[in-house]
């Protein structure tokens, strides 16, 4: 559901395989996570952005039972997160935000080892393995961090789950693997899988999410596509001029940044038509219209909640 609106992103029909509704997590007195309501239908990829403390890592705990929640519920796979936990987590491609492996096994003992508690032959092993260049032959205290998360990555995604949840998966990883990773992603969501991510990488949430949520202090504050947001924010717009400045009198919601000599700045948000119509009246030298980042919207969001 929106947060802003209270419209569901998805369509109706669609059938979540992760849901959560009404999610609260305390630790005592502390807060983990409050009242998250959301869902995520195969095929999508779902990014889970805030900063550090905002309840993101505490929701992924949940949804994978390793915590209990004070209150609401949460599926996975439409299994209850509570009372089929092990079920959830034998079904799904878990990494976690802090990967730790035994040093004295190597990537295919560990993926051996997974492979035997989940019940699942490794099917993908050797293509993922070599996509992402992961030393598999290797023990892990003789690999470096990022080598770690590309075998850890193989291990999550060998056994071709339905539903993946990553908590901050490009950790550690060179551009070029993450490149790499982040098309996988996609793909895997082409293919009809469901990907739940947290990240503090926009651009990556950016690039390859069907939708975001948005999480400060615990709370949801917005989940919608990544355009609709970008739709609600400013774009800025810079412009060369000779002759007398445009009439910005009645648009919408504008703000001039700063006009000195034939130049000018501003932001605004509405209908682009009537500013083009009003740009149509000035000898206009250069013009640059630019769309709001996903990480301009997202500090946006922030700062609205800091005022």
């Amino acid at each position: 559901m929106d947060a802003e609106t209270g419209e569901s992103a998805a369509t109706p029909e669609a059938v979540s395989l992760l849901e959560t509704e009404s999610l609260t997590k305390y630790y005592g007195p502390h807060r983990g996570v409050e009242e998250l309501t959301l869902s995520a239908a195969p095929g999508e990829v779902l990014g889970f952005l805030g900063p550090n403390g905002s309840g993101k890592t505490t929701t992924i705990r949940v949804l994978l039972g390793f915590l209990r929640p004070t209150s609401g519920r949460a599926s996975v796979l439409g299994r209850d997160v509570v009372a089929e936990s092990v079920e959830v987590r034998r079904h799904v491609g878990y990494l976690p935000g802090d990967v730790a492996l035994y040093g004295e096994r190597t990537g295919e003992e560990l993926l051996a080892l997974a492979s035997r508690a989940r019940g699942k032959e490794p099917a993908r092993a050797r293509e993922l393995a070599s996509a992402l260049e992961a030393p598999m032959d290797r023990p892990m205290k003789k690999c470096s961090r990022g080598m770690r998360q590309k075998v850890a990555l193989v291990i999550t995604l060998a056994h071709d789950p339905e539903v993946l949840i990553l908590d901050e998966p490009t950790s550690g990883l060179d551009p070029l693997a993450q490149r790499t990773l982040l098309e996988l992603l996609d793909q895997e969501g082409r293919c009809g899988k469901t990907v739940f991510f947290s990240s503090h990488v926009l651009s990556e949430a950016e690039h390859i999410c069907d939708r975001v949520a948005i999480l400060r202090e615990g709370r949801l504050v917005v989940l919608d596509k990544v355009e609709k947001l970008r739709e609600r924010k400013y774009k800025e717009v810079t412009l060369v001029h000779s002759g007398p400045p445009p009439n910005l009198e009645g648009l919408d919601d504008v703000q001039v940044v700063w006009r000195h000599d034939g130049r000018m700045s501003f932001r605004m948000r509405g209908d682009m038509r009537i500013l083009m119509s009003r740009l149509a009246a000035c000898a206009v030298e250069d013009l640059t219209i630019e769309e709001p980042s996903l990480e301009e919207v997202f500090l946006d969001y922030y700062r609205e909640g800091a005022a």
